[in-house]
């Protein structure tokens, strides 16, 4: 194939000018500076052993008791060695790590999805530059959510896949949907796969319907079959994530519960969270203006004062300039989830000029995840797939869905866009779908800045807690409605200068250029303008001040100085069951993980959390920190802490799991073990009579080994999590497998021979291992397949993709 500079070239400008924008944006990662994250303080804290001790040994830690007693690493720091789709990701971010590289990556892909459209690559450019500018990615990114922003960044170029398979471009658009469908779910945020495989599935019948009604049989089974082949091999890619996923997820709280408390709980199958707790981070309605008017609800939690405002100058003596601004129906939020005024104006353009199937897939599937984003607060479409979808009642937050909103906005307003430039009777074609977008857009925005308010309530239910003072209640109140009517103003007048160019067009009297390069202009400015206020570069900081969360404390290093392998430490100095920054130096009874395992949030919910000090002692929290009498962090010695193993002189059998819970109230582990009557036939006809010792000798993450010495056969009781039975550990006396039971609800326990013995556990999940050869073997074939279609079409005389034409067909 020979190659053609001039037609190439426009190409080059437009990957030249994605680079230097995210290089512009995030000029301070070369300065070697930092973003300090909550969420990636929160990753490195919780996977801290992991990660140490991986980087010493070099073995591969599955399993980690630094968080909540102990549960696998599998969603946090467990390793897909084995999935080669990993260097995928690398070539699409260029080499060059986050910020930027993931940026590249997001831009690179809606940039190529439109030229795969048939779109040309100015309006590319700009509908790549407004899709990887959209507010939703810089709040994601400054929270430290990166696999969702990966996930979101490697979106588009699946859909250009799946349109390609149903252009008949079989091979191609197979080889690019398996290869980035496994890139997305290699990043590991399975809940945007999954909303965006629902979108997916609107085309998918859409076009199916298509066939049939045309009784083109042999184009429906080859699409089908090439989009199942690629999803099969994309799956395969990340088996050991996924394996190792379906076998822990009915342990956590994504799974069924174990207590019969006669919750509100899902009826489909397979089990699930409650329907409260998936649901409470539900928009209301007042959430979802904030797609075409930033501050409609007030922004995030912690917005910067204008210098004008009536809050401002009352902190002014405090020293501080930001303030939970936000006041919509959400718990807190880090910001809104802005689309952009003129994209959102080129989607409703788009929305009345496009025709064809494409159109109404885009829209159908911006609504859906606008009525998905509102969970509990639009009962009648979100309790129905709740409860019968298959895998949804496992995500929570379901305001997170607009992040896939993201991509489908610009999306349809550049073929709008693009359609606009090609068209041949603009004025019959575009004069009364731009006026209808400019009065749904423009017009909504000044009937908000207008009567938004004698609607709107601007007070929040935080209010009190943050700010006390009525006075400042009553001066944020204040400010909030007055954001509200320049945030709508705002929006108001950059959509009527966009409206004002494309109108210009329309009528003749300035060229598409010209045109393009104002409504892009303005989108942009539009975008940057707001995204500033919630990640600039004066969010980061040098690297050294960015770690400062991993320092130890003077009251660590007092804990650190214990020799004592293994033991566990209780902080009641941080919100203890939503922080793991005590995990960057000890194992802690808290944490932070939003599929902890249930058995563990039961223990937290009626226990731990309401102090109950014998259950503290049987999970060996050796140390608790309290607040000093200055203040100050204290370390108190719990004496009364059964250490890593002991022998008990009685079992109190419980007939099921509320029994086996509630005798946890009170009861001595240095005496009793309680357990379950599903254990009866392994300690039928024990009695123990406690006498001997056991105690730890060997500790690392996968592997803990005990020697025990007694005159009579002893139950051993463990303070390590039961994960069982059949979940990878495995239980060893003297080099023989044995089995091993639970006790106390949340405990491991094993019957132990007279005399002297070697005891060990060792965690080798067969899920991991096996779906690790299986990860090999599938991303082998991913990347063999994609370089042969690759090739076959680069040096192949028929290269055409569809035209833009094509994609618009009725």
């Amino acid at each position: 194939m020979k190659f053609d500079i001039k037609s190439a070239l426009p190409h080059i400008i437009s990957f030249a000018a994605i680079i230097l924008l995210s290089v512009f944006y995030f000029i301070p990662q070369f300065q070697g500076k930092k973003l300090v994250q909550g969420d990636v303080i929160s990753f490195k804290g919780a996977s801290a052993e992991a990660r140490d001790y991986q980087g010493k040994t070099g073995e591969t830690v599955l399993w980690s008791t630094s968080m909540f007693g102990g549960m696998p690493t599998y969603q946090s720091s467990a390793p897909q060695k084995n999935n080669l789709l990993k260097y995928v990701e690398r070539a699409m971010n260029l080499g060059i790590t986050r910020p930027i590289g993931y940026f590249i990556f997001g831009m690179l892909g809606f940039y190529i999805l439109m030229m795969i459209m048939g779109v040309n690559p100015l309006v590319g450019l700009i509908g790549a530059i407004l899709f990887g500018l959209s507010t939703n990615h810089m709040i994601l990114y400054e929270a430290g959510h990166m696999s969702k922003v990966r996930s979101i960044m490697s979106s588009p170029m699946i859909i250009a896949g799946v349109l390609l398979v149903f252009r008949r471009r079989y091979l191609l658009g197979g080889a690019i949907f398996g290869l980035f469908l496994g890139v997305n779910i290699y990043v590991n945020h399975l809940q945007m796969t999954y909303y965006l495989a629902m979108i997916l599935s609107i085309l998918t019948v859409i076009e199916v319907v298509k066939m049939v009604k045309s009784k083109d049989m042999s184009h429906l089974w080859k699409s089908l079959t090439v989009l199942a082949v690629g999803a099969i091999l994309a799956l395969s890619s990340s088996a050991s994530r996924i394996m190792t996923t379906l076998e822990y997820t009915p342990e956590t709280v994504r799974g069924n519960a174990i207590l019969d408390a006669g919750e509100d709980r899902a009826t489909g199958s397979g089990g699930g969270m409650e329907w409260e707790r998936a649901m409470s981070w539900s928009n209301g309605t007042i959430d979802l203006l904030p797609s075409l008017i930033p501050y409609a609800a007030g922004g995030g939690g912690a917005t910067k004062l204008g210098k004008d405002s009536s809050l401002a100058m009352k902190l002014q003596r405090r020293g501080e300039f930001v303030a939970p601004m936000y006041h919509g129906d959400l718990t807190f939020t880090g910001g809104p989830s802005y689309f952009g005024a003129v994209a959102f104006f080129l989607f409703l353009l788009g929305a009345f000029s496009v025709k064809g199937r494409m159109k109404w897939w885009i829209v159908s599937g911006v609504l859906l995840t606008f009525m998905l984003s509102m969970g509990k607060n639009f009962p009648v479409i979100n309790r129905l797939i709740f409860d019968y979808f298959p895998m949804f009642n496992k995500f929570r937050t379901p305001n997170s869905v607009m992040s896939v909103t993201t991509i489908f906005i610009p999306l349809l307003g550049m073929l709008g866009l693009y359609k606009l430039t090609q068209s041949e009777s603009r004025e019959t074609d575009f004069k009364k779908p731009a006026l209808l977008a400019l009065v749904l857009s423009a017009g909504l925005a000044i009937l908000v800045a207008l009567v938004g308010p004698m609607f709107i309530d601007f007070a929040h239910p935080n209010d009190a807690r943050s700010l006390q003072d009525p006075i400042l209640i009553e001066a944020i109140v204040e400010d909030r409605l007055s954001l509200l009517r320049s945030s709508s103003f705002r929006t108001a007048l950059l959509i009527m200068i966009s409206f004002g160019a494309i109108w210009l067009y329309i009528k003749e009297k300035v060229s598409s250029l010209i045109m393009l390069a104002v409504v892009g202009f303005i989108g942009v400015f539009d975008l940057y303008q707001i995204d500033r206020s919630y990640l600039s570069s004066d969010d980061f900081v040098n690297a050294r001040n960015a770690d400062s969360s991993s320092k130890p404390r003077a009251v660590d290093k007092q804990i650190l100085a214990d020799i004592d392998p293994h033991y566990r430490v209780h902080d009641t100095t941080v919100d203890i069951f939503n922080s793991a920054i005590p995990a960057f130096h000890h194992k802690i009874l808290g944490g932070y993980h939003p599929a902890k395992l249930q058995r563990y949030d039961d223990l937290i919910q009626g226990h731990i959390g309401r102090g109950n000090m014998s259950v503290l002692n049987m999970l060996n929290a050796k140390y608790i920190i309290v607040a000093g009498q200055d203040g100050k962090p204290a370390v108190q010695r719990n004496p009364a802490a059964m250490g890593n193993a002991w022998f008990v002189s009685q079992i109190d059998i419980a007939a099921n799991a509320n029994e086996e819970f509630e005798k946890l109230n009170g009861f001595d582990p240095a005496v009793t073990a309680i357990v379950n009557s599903d254990f009866d036939a392994y300690i039928g006809g024990m009695s123990p009579s406690k006498n001997g010792s056991i105690s730890l000798t060997k500790y690392t993450p996968n592997e803990i080994s005990y020697t025990s010495n007694s005159t009579s056969e002893q139950l051993g009781v463990f303070s390590e999590i039961w994960y069982g039975p059949d979940n990878g550990w495995q239980a060893y006396i003297d080099g023989q497998q044995v089995d091993h039971i639970r006790a106390n609800y949340a405990l491991r326990a094993m019957k132990i021979p007279a005399g002297k013995h070697e005891i060990r556990y060792e965690f080798k999940p067969s899920s991991y291992y096996i779906g690790e050869t299986i990860s090999l073997i599938a991303s082998l074939l991913l990347l063999v397949a994609a370089l042969g279609a690759f090739f076959f079409y680069f040096r192949g005389e028929n290269r055409s993709l569809p035209t833009f034409e094509e994609f618009l067909q009725e």
